[in-house]
């Protein structure tokens, strides 16, 4: 009976560790996916003002070089 609660004690521990190490994966990913998000809404904006501008045709768009 002894051997039997000592072996449970153990199982008890192992399982809280392993508890604490998936809480903090889960943590680390969180604070993963928080900072894609805030990558993706940069993205979004930078996007959004690039399609408001007016876009010359490819002829319009040559701007010769300096030297002529």
């Amino acid at each position: 009976m002894e051997k039997r609660l000592e072996n449970l004690e153990i199982l008890s521990m192992e399982q809280e560790n392993t508890i604490e190490a998936l809480s903090r994966e889960v943590h680390r990913q969180q604070l993963s996916i928080q900072m894609l998000e805030q990558q993706i809404q940069i993205l979004k904006t930078r996007i959004e003002a690039i399609s408001q501008e007016e876009v010359l045709p490819p002829e319009e768009d040559q701007v010769p070089p300096p030297h002529y």
